[in-house]
């Protein structure tokens, strides 16, 4: 990385107090080397998360029969708790574990070997027919 475009983690007496929080925020997480557009991105993800919570939590307090535009705690921490409801939790590692041993403990089937190509079977393959003759003219089309 070019060493004049890299930002560091100084601080700097002109900045604003968000940047120096996000640097504050960078060292604690033992990052030293970066882009100064990291700084920017990271911001702009602050400020719509913030907006967007804000903005949720006042329709909760409105909704709650609170005077519009007034925004309170329980406002603030609904909508925070139903921005990370959404977010897919993963299951426990013992769970993982414990479906991997299962599955695991079937065995595959022997493989035939034959020349060729290993095909699945032909009524599982792309190229089996997909349609039936049908004698009788029952299913055409009327005009």
């Amino acid at each position: 990385m070019d060493a004049s475009r890299a930002g560091s983690i100084g601080e700097d007496s002109s900045q604003p107090q968000d940047v120096s929080t996000i640097h504050q925020l960078l060292r604690s997480m033992g990052v030293d080397d970066f882009e100064p557009r990291v700084v920017n991105q990271l911001m702009d993800f602050m400020y719509k998360y913030t907006t967007d919570i804000l903005l949720d939590a006042e329709v909760f307090s409105e909704h709650a029969g609170r005077a519009p535009g007034h925004v309170d705690l329980n406002g603030v921490t609904l909508a925070i708790q139903s921005r990370t409801s959404s977010y897919a939790q993963p299951p426990p590692q013992d769970r993982v574990a414990e479906l991997a041993k299962l599955y695991n403990d079937v065995p595959l089937p022997d493989i035939i070997v034959k020349p060729g190509l290993p095909l699945p079977p032909e009524v599982k393959q792309v190229t089996a027919p997909n349609w039936q003759y049908d004698p009788t003219n029952q299913y055409q089309q009327q005009r």
